[in-house]
C-alpha cells in the first residue's frame, strides 16, 4: 500500500512539474511589445554619392515594436544617422518610420509548437519621414517623405530578451532643392540608380529588445483543460 501512494505521489509529481514548465517556457512568448535600441552604419546615393558602401556614417537609434502575433509586427523606429557626400560636409539627420513586419517562422520559443523557431528571417515595409540630405538647406526640419524597406533576422536570446540584425531601405519620395532645380539636377550623372531619381538613404543595424506589457493569460489553467 505504501509503494502504491509513492507511486501514485511521483506520478502526480511529475504530471505537475510538466504542467508547470509548460507555463514557465510559454510564459516566454506572453509579451505583447518591445522596446529596444539599434546601432550600425549607413550610406546614401543620391547626387553626391553614386558608389555602394562609400563614405558610410555612424547610425544609431531606438524603436518600440507591437507583436499581434508571432507572425505580424509594427515598428516605430527614430534614428540619428550622418551622411556624407563628394561635394558637401558632414550632415546629420533624422528619420523616423513606421513599418509592418513579417516573419517567416512564429517568432517564440515553444516546443510544443510545430512550426515556432526562436530564429527567424523577416521582411517589413511602411512609410517615413526624414530631415534633408544636404546641410543647412531647411535646419534640420522633416521634410522629405521617404519608403522604408528591407529584410532581418530576428532572434530570441532569452527570457524576454531579443536581438535582430537588418539591412534598411529609405527611399525619398519628394524631391530636394537640387532636384527641382534643372541646373543642379544631379550634375555629376551621380543620381541615376533609380528611376525616380531621388535620394536613398541605407543602413546596416544591430538591434536589442526587451519584451514589456504582459499579456493576460490563464495558461496553467488552459493547459490542465487540454
Amino acid at each position: 500500500m505504501n509503494m502504491k501512494l509513492i507511486r501514485l505521489f511521483f506520478a502526480c509529481f511529475l504530471y505537475f512539474y510538466s504542467i508547470t514548465a509548460f507555463a514557465q517556457e510559454f510564459e516566454k512568448n506572453t509579451y505583447k511589445a518591445e522596446i529596444g535600441v539599434v546601432g550600425g552604419a549607413s550610406f546614401y546615393l543620391g547626387d553626391n554619392n553614386n558608389i555602394l558602401f562609400n563614405n558610410q556614417g555612424s547610425t544609431f537609434g531606438a524603436f518600440f515594436r507591437y507583436n499581434f502575433d508571432p507572425r505580424l509586427a509594427l515598428k516605430a523606429e527614430l534614428i540619428n544617422t550622418t551622411v556624407y557626400g563628394s561635394d558637401f560636409d558632414p550632415n546629420n539627420i533624422y528619420a523616423a518610420d513606421i513599418t509592418a513586419e513579417f516573419n517567416f517562422f512564429d517568432l517564440e520559443k515553444n516546443p510544443y509548437k510545430r512550426f515556432s523557431k526562436p530564429l527567424s528571417p523577416y521582411i517589413f515595409g511602411g512609410l517615413g519621414i526624414f530631415t534633408d540630405m544636404y546641410a543647412g538647406q531647411f535646419n534640420n526640419i522633416p521634410n522629405f517623405i521617404s519608403l522604408p524597406f528591407g529584410f532581418g533576422l530576428k532572434l530570441k536570446l532569452g527570457h524576454r530578451l531579443n536581438a535582430n540584425i537588418q539591412w534598411t531601405g529609405r527611399l525619398s519620395l519628394l524631391s530636394d532643392n537640387m532636384e527641382d532645380d534643372p541646373a543642379f539636377d544631379n550634375p555629376k550623372g551621380l543620381n541615376g540608380f533609380n528611376v525616380l531619381n531621388n535620394d536613398f538613404l541605407s543602413a546596416i543595424t544591430v538591434g536589442f529588445s526587451v519584451d514589456i506589457w504582459k499579456k493576460k493569460c490563464d495558461c496553467l489553467n488552459n493547459t490542465i483543460k487540454k
